[in-house]
């Protein structure tokens, strides 16, 4: 089974990125949302220039974030600063649309999307927003069309599957993310490409529990994305979902989704530290030992995973990306 990571992209992202290569891991994608975290093309031409073998990619990229032009002729950049090494996510973008003031995008939208993508990339024309488009770039600027790059579709739900096969693209879906409070952890969709399996939370060391500072610092951000699932999440029925909740509708409504999201995947706000209990831990992250995070793999391959998608959070990266590693490396034993 192939490990992968993904980052909320900070400026210090370009090391643990070269950190994951030299551990073994076989892609590294940043998230894309501007409103909450640092630029995701900077952090990869950064990572691309220090890196040799890791695959990169940006997930999910979406039509909203920016203009088709501006997403193709950035691939195309990425592309040539990391030959065969660049890879595309996309999805409805459900968080960056919200920080945006805006709706997620369609499927259809979303196919429609890497279809004019994969178009300009191949150097041929499309029709965008009522105007011809195209990449123009010449031998003058050093990037190198036409490019084909992999695409992946990030979706929980079966109309995301659907279009995955249709664009013959690999999926990224997390298990356990799903539209009631005891999803199945080892539903991995039989899609006929690749599924990579995103998962978040923090590797226990012997004789820690959920109660150590350490686990709420690493676990949390992940943690803390169950409160926006409300009652069709993990923490359904919960003394500190309602209490998040009471607090959230005292905010005013027009800036309710900045307080909401603030801090998304990468640090719990301020009144997610108010709810985030050890019980929130246990129960809305994968926190587990290494050999529990091993069995777990195991069962996801079993299920149909080619790979885990491991997002690192917390103040120690390298840490999580190491400890990580050093789980999956027991998967022989399973």
């Amino acid at each position: 089974m192939e490990i992968n990571c993904s980052f909320a992209p900070t400026v210090a992202t370009p090391d643990h990125i070269v950190l994951a290569e030299k551990l073994g891991y076989t892609r590294a994608f940043v998230f894309d949302s501007p409103a909450l975290y640092a630029d995701p093309i900077a952090t990869l031409a950064l990572a691309a220039a220090r890196t040799h073998r890791i695959k990169l990619g940006i997930a999910v990229v979406t039509a909203h974030a920016r203009h088709l032009l501006s997403n193709a002729s950035m691939m195309a950049h990425l592309a040539t600063l990391a030959p065969g090494r660049l890879e595309i996510g996309v999805g409805t973008g459900f968080t960056s649309a919200v920080l945006l003031g805006r709706r997620p995008s369609r499927w259809s939208e979303v196919e429609r999307f890497v279809g004019a993508l994969r178009e300009l990339l191949a150097c041929r024309e499309v029709e965008w927003e009522g105007q011809r488009v195209g990449l123009l770039q010449g031998p003058a600027t050093g990037v190198r069309l036409p490019v084909e790059l992999p695409v992946w579709v990030a979706a929980e739900g079966p109309k995301g599957w659907a279009t995955a096969d249709r664009m013959g693209a690999g999926l990224i879906t997390n298990p356990s993310h799903g539209h009631n409070a005891e999803s199945d952890r080892l539903a991995v969709p039989q899609v006929a490409g690749p599924v990579l399996a995103s998962d978040a939370g923090t590797v226990l060391d012997d004789g820690e529990t959920v109660e150590s500072p350490r686990v709420i610092a690493a676990a949390g951000p992940s943690a803390s994305l169950s409160f926006h699932f409300g009652d069709q999440g993990p923490l359904a029925g919960t003394p500190e979902l309602a209490g998040h909740q009471a607090v959230m509708k005292q905010v005013e409504e027009s800036r309710r989704h900045l307080a909401l999201h603030s801090g998304h995947l990468i640090e719990p706000n301020e009144v997610d530290r108010k709810f985030l209990t050890p019980d929130v831990i246990r129960r809305a992250s994968t926190t587990m030992t290494r050999t529990g995070w091993a069995e777990y793999l195991s069962d996801l391959e079993a299920a149909g995973a080619s790979g885990v998608l491991y997002q690192p959070a917390g103040p120690d990266i390298p840490r999580e990306l190491r400890a990580f590693q050093e789980a999956a490396s027991l998967l022989n034993s399973f």
